[in-house]
């Protein structure tokens, strides 16, 4: 069973530099207040989001909907209660990883100076993050980053969409902040399902119970995907509920 729904922000719940889909979201939030806690409800999983946007982001997106569940920022480094409007981080978040986050930044920051197209994301504090609407920049400045990423710190991981890069790290990724969130929850992982769209949700898709793609997805995240929805963005996410909320024993 079901008992907990997650869903990535950019790409399912929203697109990014997009107006939001107030009705569809105003559906979703309607779930959540239905849903309330995990267990709270036997025929309906609690809502809750896991986001490689910072903390301010997923907090607001979080009041958007009307959450109860504890949500995930920054890919699963830090949570946020939206009951007692209290956050954390993940206990892999360490000085270390702080320094080389701060190292990977700086390098960051000279490739970015030559691409106007581009800017650093100085929200997130566990990853090094950049953005924009430059295709051609960001795919120049990916090719870069990800060599250099791995030459100078292994075990950190190059993500991207086709508007941003993140370098996280090991440990620090969905598939990790999924676990944290599961335990917090106390619900297994086989009783989560997750909704993401690029190459930083297939950790996560992998280790919890369930797994949806919307068609806006991209091929890695639709390969590793249980279930790709023929809709895009919020769209697939609202069918995605309405499969779990309608086949509540399947996994």
């Amino acid at each position: 069973m079901i008992r907990l729904f997650v869903s990535d922000i950019d790409g399912c719940l929203s697109m990014p530099y997009q107006p939001f889909r107030l009705d569809r979201l105003s559906e979703l939030a309607h779930l959540a207040r239905e849903a309330g806690l995990p267990g709270s409800r036997a025929d309906l999983p609690a809502i809750s989001i896991c986001s490689g946007r910072s903390y301010a982001y997923v907090e607001a997106m979080s009041q958007v909907l009307g959450l109860k569940t504890p949500t995930l920022f920054e890919a699963g480094a830090g949570m946020f209660d939206p009951v007692s409007a209290h956050s954390s981080w993940h206990p892999n978040f360490t000085k270390e990883v702080q320094e080389r986050i701060s190292d990977i930044r700086r390098f960051m920051e000279e490739v970015v100076a030559s691409k106007p197209g581009l800017f650093i994301d100085y929200g997130k504090r566990s990853q090094a993050a950049l953005a924009g609407g430059s295709h051609a920049d960001l795919m120049s400045a990916l090719t870069r980053i990800s060599e250099w990423v791995a030459s100078n710190h292994p075990g950190y991981h190059t993500f991207h969409t086709h508007i941003s890069i993140d370098v996280v790290a090991g440990g620090l990724t969905k598939a990790e902040g999924l676990p944290w969130l599961a335990e917090t929850c106390e619900v297994s992982m086989d009783e989560i399902a997750f909704v993401g769209d690029t190459n930083g949700d297939v950790g996560a898709m992998a280790v919890c119970g369930r797994s949806f793609a919307p068609a806006n997805g991209d091929e890695k995240a639709k390969a590793a995907a249980g279930h790709v929805s023929s809709l895009n963005d919020i769209d697939a996410v609202l069918e995605a509920y309405s499969i779990i909320r309608d086949t509540p024993q399947v996994k």
